[in-house]
């Protein structure tokens, strides 16, 4: 005898007399099984009704991938609320095709012959939670239990799927349109600016003769604009001044007051100090570097580029990319000067030192004088070997060529009553700028920022040929530099001698640092000293370009614009309504689920289609207790 429980046909011969029972009246006979099989019709067509549900999802997600790319209507949102309503449904509707199919195979292989385990399995994983449990508690594992419970993970995902799968896009088209910007990194442009003016060309503020007399109050009145904008306050200030956060959340924040400084006042464009954006590589000086947006950037003027075109009417964004030049520093410590300026001294080369002459910091220029009283000067190392390599590649563009050494600019005042001085050499940097521009409605006016900034390739990053390599530039920036935004009285900071000592005190505000002693700046690091003076000295030198260009009144048309003016090609994005985009990996996923919903519905039907077994199958206890359709051989064992 063996004691081995083996799989038989659960189904036994349909014999009157074996399926007498005999718990039941005499005059009451068992049904045979082809008496107790239902009709074909309700055997088939009951689960035929299930095939509906697949069947509409299909349809459904027919209409979603018909509305990829489509706009936005009414009939489209009505299809996406449909697919909210059926991603709720889809766990029932899942189960209620998924769960009688599992059924309809327990009782294919109950009439076949199949152990009880696997019919237990089979008709206890009913839902999601169930079907992983029984491969836990159960521990049946093997491809077909791993795949039921593969099956029911589609129950929770197909639903949201469905609902992800479609979603309104704001719709963009991007066109090219021309745009222009102000003096580039061309150092032939450079220079035929810079020595002076052709027929036609703009004149620069400090060219001398009666083109100066006229322009000159335009330059100062740009140069006072600037140090008067609330942003020079966190300029520079960030990690060097105590005052910084006080005077940046007064502004609502780090990232407000790092808003306010993207443009001019005149909405130009200000460039970014490349060298100090902390992402700035120096060995890998052609990389794009990006501007952060959450702080104050250093900036290295406080006027910007002028920008015309780039844009057209109604809501969009444009990005482009221009070029720009701008002055950098290298300044030593502060030093006793006083063998510098004393009288007859030749170390400096524009101040006067002979006998008699006024104070340093009070000697103003020939030309237009401005009458304020500063404390500090500015002037240029009296090298005659260097002055004269400038000079001699400076005069014309078809003989430009890099001086072989550095102009040395020397900054200093009246320190109770010593010159304490400062040198800085002097070198310039090209830069491309990539520029982004944004219209958020029809009555704003484009806001535009830079966003990225690297050296341009094929530029010197340290050139010696700088904008005060001129000497027409040179011999009147000297003089004007200091007088521009000075007091009146005596011994009183200026502006830029305020903004020099510490950013948060150039209105007046006396801070929590040191007191100011006008004209010295001994507790101010050279690393800070020299970007601030650097950014000061391009603010003026910028100035002197055509301030009605500046301040935007040339009008905005590109034709008939001259030699200042450069084309560069800018990507316009504007709005359109919005358009139904699909997503491919949502909707691949809901449609894979519909599938495997519709291939469960087929295979219920098909399978019925073979079952001749009543569904008698109400669970494991009812196959193996009072049926009359069940023989179960009894267990084998040794008797005594």
């Amino acid at each position: 005898m063996t004691t081995k429980h083996e799989a038989q046909y659960l189904v036994a011969p349909s014999a009157p007399a074996e399926a007498v029972n005999s718990h039941q009246d005499d005059d009451q006979s068992p049904r045979s099984l082809k008496d107790s099989a239902p009709s074909p019709f309700w055997r088939v067509g009951t689960p035929a009704l299930l095939l509906t549900i697949p069947l509409a999802y299909i349809v459904l997600m027919a209409m979603t991938a018909y509305l990829d790319g489509k706009e936005r209507s009414d009939f489209g949102d009505n299809v996406r609320e449909v697919l909210q309503i059926a991603s709720t449904l889809w766990p029932i509707s899942f189960a209620a095709v998924l769960g009688p199919t599992l059924k309809t195979l327990a009782l294919h292989s109950a009439e076949r012959g199949s152990r009880l385990g696997s019919l237990e399995f089979l008709l206890s994983s009913q839902t999601t939670f169930a079907a992983l449990k029984n491969l836990v508690v159960m521990q049946h594992l093997n491809i077909w239990t791993i795949g039921i419970g593969v099956l029911w993970c589609l129950s929770p995902l197909g639903g949201q799927a469905a609902v992800r799968s479609l979603q309104p896009r704001p719709n963009s088209t991007t066109t090219e349109i021309q745009a222009m910007h102000y003096l580039r990194s061309n150092v032939s442009d450079i220079v035929r600016f810079y020595q002076g003016n052709r027929p036609g060309d703009d004149a620069g503020a400090l060219w001398g003769g009666s083109a100066q007399s006229t322009l000159i109050s335009g330059m100062r009145s740009i140069v006072v604009a600037s140090f008067s904008s609330r942003d020079i306050l966190v300029s520079h200030g960030n990690g060097s001044s105590v005052d910084f956060d006080v005077v940046a959340y007064s502004f609502g924040g780090p990232e407000q007051a790092g808003r306010l400084g993207r443009q001019d006042l005149w909405q130009n464009v200000r460039v970014p100090y490349l060298q100090l954006l902390p992402g700035y590589d120096a060995e890998k000086p052609h990389n794009w570097v990006p501007v952060p947006s959450e702080w104050a950037v250093p900036y290295v003027s406080l006027v910007g580029i002028p920008i015309r075109g780039g844009s057209s009417f109604g809501v969009g964004n444009s990005t482009m990319v221009v070029q720009s030049h701008y002055q950098t520093l290298d300044c030593g410590d502060e030093f006793n000067g006083t063998d510098w300026v004393k009288e007859g001294s030749e170390k400096i080369s524009f101040h006067d030192t002979k006998k008699g002459a006024e104070a340093l910091h009070l000697q103003e220029g020939p030309e237009n004088p401005n009458g304020a009283k500063p404390n500090i000067f500015i002037d240029i190392v009296n090298s005659s070997s260097v002055i004269v390599d400038h000079n001699t590649n400076w005069q014309g563009v078809g003989r430009i060529q890099e001086p072989k050494s550095k102009l040395e600019l020397i900054i200093g005042g009246l320190c109770n009553t010593t010159y304490m001085l400062r040198t800085c050499k002097i070198s310039t940097s090209y830069a491309e700028v990539g520029v982004t521009c944004t219209r958020l409605s029809i009555l704003d006016s484009l806001q535009c920022q830079a966003d990225r900034v690297r050296h341009t390739p094929g530029r010197p990053i340290s050139g010696n040929l700088t904008a005060i390599s001129s000497p027409l530039l040179l011999g009147k920036l000297i003089y004007e530099f200091p007088f521009i935004t000075a007091r009146y009285h005596l011994a009183q900071s200026s502006t830029i001698e305020r903004y020099l000592w510490d950013p948060p005190t150039s209105f007046g505000y006396p801070g929590s640092g040191p007191s100011i002693n006008p004209g010295c700046f001994p507790d101010v690091p050279n690393e800070e000293f020299q970007v601030r003076l650097s950014t000061a000295l391009n603010t003026v030198i910028m100035a002197t370009y055509n301030a009605t260009v500046m301040r935007g009144g040339e009008g905005t048309s590109l034709e008939g614009r001259n030699f200042m003016w450069h084309n560069t090609t800018a990507e316009w994005s504007w709005f359109t309504d919005d358009v139904y985009v699909l997503s491919r990996g949502w909707f691949a996923v809901a449609m894979m689920s519909t599938l495997v919903l519709l291939g469960c519905a087929v295979a219920n039907v098909t399978i019925r289609c073979f079952i001749k077994a009543p569904d008698f199958l109400d669970s494991v206890t009812g196959m193996t207790r009072d049926s009359p359709y069940i023989q179960v051989k009894p267990p084998g064992g040794s008797g005594p």
